[in-house]
């Protein structure tokens, strides 16, 4: 989901790392983008604290339901490595 921009009016979207989703696949990528920081095309980092209070509510339940769907991956990553096939 993108956030408007509250130095330029431009697209902000959450942070990125390649090196998380090379490491922890799925469910790195949602950590860092759950923890990680709010990025404008133009102006760079946005800290949250710069934006609108609903605008700030929106991205804590985005955070909450980015943590909760990492989670739900890495849980069902555990359960499908528990399955014993050999049974």
């Amino acid at each position: 989901m993108a956030y408007v921009c509250p130095r330029c009016g431009g697209k902000v979207s959450r942070g990125y790392s390649r090196g998380a989703q090379m490491t922890a696949g799925l469910v790195g990528a949602a950590f860092y983008a759950a923890f990680g920081p709010f990025q404008c095309v133009k102006c760079g980092r946005i800290p949250k604290s710069e934006f609108p209070a609903d605008v700030q509510a929106r991205m804590v339940r985005g955070t909450g339901l980015l943590i909760l769907a990492g989670l739900a991956a890495l849980a069902l990553v555990i359960w499908l490595f528990s399955l014993n096939p050999s049974n």
